[in-house]
């Protein structure tokens, strides 16, 4: 699932013109609402069946790829602070 995830946002990534219509904040990622299906609110606003599933695919990645980067973001901190940490004990030692 993950493997197949990761291939879609990949595709999304490279493939000419398609920008994510979500605005995503680091660490507070949302997840994307489902598409609609029903055809008279579809009418109603305009919309159709593909415009749609591109709208909740694009809102898709734009929601994994803040997850990763959130995940690569609080890695990176973890990092930082550990290495904080073994400086701050490597001189208090105690046997």
């Amino acid at each position: 699932m993950i493997a197949s995830l990761a291939i879609l946002v990949l595709a999304q990534m490279t493939a000419p013109g398609l920008e994510p219509s979500m605005q995503q904040v680091l660490h507070l990622c949302v997840t994307p609402n489902d598409p609609i299906e029903d055809t008279q609110a579809l009418t109603h606003y305009g919309l159709s069946v593909r415009d749609e599933y591109d709208r909740y695919f694009n809102d898709l990645n734009a929601y994994l790829l803040c997850l990763q980067q959130s995940q690569a973001d609080i890695i990176q901190q973890g990092n930082r602070w550990h290495e904080r940490y073994k400086n701050a004990i490597a001189g208090n030692i105690v046997e």
